[in-house]
């Protein structure tokens, strides 16, 4: 019998583990942190020794691919690769991978609810928090489409993945405590293009200079989407929205959307490119964005207190996203920013932060960093606490038009993950909320 030891027990080593378990593999884990409930648990063994045997060893994404364990099996000629592989392996040429810095999830669960719409069986999974492997594991019958929402972690690790329909948004400076630099991660994001062929689509967001700039090697078929320039793809001109492709045809009105936001619109052409590729007509595309129910935690309106609008955009996890969610509101904003500290310089940060932000209030574990790049001459105040629920209170003081919690980076300081801590502001605004009523 094969033997396969995953690294990390986790949702997507789980998944793995079913589909390893379902391949006539003996599954070994290795992970600090975990018991791993019928697998035999290799940390603190002598991997070595335990190495000879593995035939093949999967990687989770929270495993960096430079860890011990990793360059030892690759030194005892082990093949080393991650969930999002495995699970490619074993399905068949259905698949559509989104990734990008900002806007995976959205534009993810969105081409699924066109799909669906549109009556094929479409899964979405992948860093959307289903694993992949685990889907494939334990279905009796494959989807006519797997839409794959695809992180940096999972595309490290991947060797001869190739979807049909790749999908690259945006790519602006993030995970550079694993990455290291930016051309580094963004070689890795470009790596969902890497084996295509070209019966394969490839769709970049025109609108972010370092996607554009992708095309020059792309061996698949390149359409584009943006907001303002027309292209080969989905664009928009004087609020119609056109896919062009031999000729161009209006597919609607933006108002028919529903949506305003330049960042969901950014993720709504993204969408429409992927459904015309698909065949499916416009009329169906239309219905389904504007039934569509974006995911929580993203400049999500939550409630008013004394006329002051909270907004909840926890996922904001870099700067880009906290710009965006910026930009999108109307009237003056006090911002909670705050969070993991990513090593990552807040100086270009500040230097676009829009003039609506009248006060910024930090707490968490990078506020000394964001304190060292404050400007000197700033139009914003600021203040820094050691909890969000104070956090809250002095931004509500503050009297501005909006209060809007978007950290600007990752949850791992104090929490597991941004639903977590999308989930304890909504606690600390009805918390005030109750306050200001009695």
């Amino acid at each position: 019998m094969k033997k396969a030891l995953i690294l990390g027990y986790g949702v997507s080593g789980k998944g793995s583990a079913k589909m390893l378990v379902n391949l006539g593999y003996k599954v070994y884990f290795f992970d600090e942190y975990t018991t791993c409930g019928e697998y035999v648990n290799l940390y603190g063994r002598d991997m070595w020794e335990e190495m000879q045997d593995i035939d093949l060893v999967v990687v989770s994404p929270s495993f960096d691919m430079s860890h011990n364990v990793v360059e030892l099996a690759r030194k005892c000629g082990v093949e080393v690769i991650g969930e999002i592989e495995l699970g490619y392996r074993n399905c068949g040429d259905n698949i559509i991978a989104i990734t990008g810095t900002n806007g995976k999830t959205t534009t993810t669960m969105l081409v699924n609810h066109i799909l669906k719409c549109a009556g094929f069986d479409s899964r979405a999974v992948g860093n959307i928090g289903q694993s992949f492997c685990s889907e494939l594991a334990d279905s009796d019958q494959d989807a006519d489409y797997y839409v794959l929402e695809v992180s940096s972690y999972q595309l490290e690790s991947v060797s001869h993945f190739k979807p049909h329909i790749a999908v690259c948004l945006n790519i602006s400076a993030d995970h550079l405590a694993r990455h290291k630099t930016l051309l580094a991660y963004q070689n890795i994001k470009k790596k969902i293009f890497l084996r295509q062929q070209q019966n394969d689509f490839a769709i970049l967001g025109y609108d972010n200079e370092i996607v554009r700039d992708f095309s020059s090697s792309m061996k698949g078929n390149v359409y584009y989407f943006s907001t303002k320039h027309r292209v080969r793809g989905a664009y928009i001109n004087n609020d119609k929205v056109f896919f062009l492709d031999q000729d161009s045809e209006q597919v609607c009105n933006t108002k028919e959307l529903g949506i305003t936001a330049e960042y969901n619109l950014q993720n709504v052409l993204a969408s429409i490119v992927v459904a015309k590729l698909l065949g499916i007509a416009n009329n169906t595309i239309v219905k389904a964005i504007a039934s569509f129910k974006m995911p929580r935690f993203r400049n999500e309106y939550i409630g008013n207190i004394r006329g002051i609008n909270f907004y909840n955009d926890s996922k904001a996890t870099n700067f880009d996203s906290t710009i965006s969610a910026c930009k999108s509101l109307g009237g003056d904003i006090a911002l909670i920013v705050g969070g993991y500290d990513k090593g990552i310089s807040y100086q270009s940060f500040f230097d676009v932060l829009p003039t609506n932000v009248k006060h910024i209030v930090a707490c968490g574990g990078n506020v000394n960093t964001i304190m060292e790049f404050l400007p000197e001459q700033r139009s914003f105040g600021f203040e820094r606490t050691s909890s969000l629920d104070r956090a809250v209170r002095l931004a509500y003081e503050k009297g501005c038009d909006n209060v809007l919690f978007s950290p600007t980076t990752s949850s791992f300081d104090r929490y597991s993950n941004y639903e977590e801590r999308g989930r304890d502001f909504d606690r600390c605004f009805k918390e005030l909320s109750s306050e200001e009523k009695q």
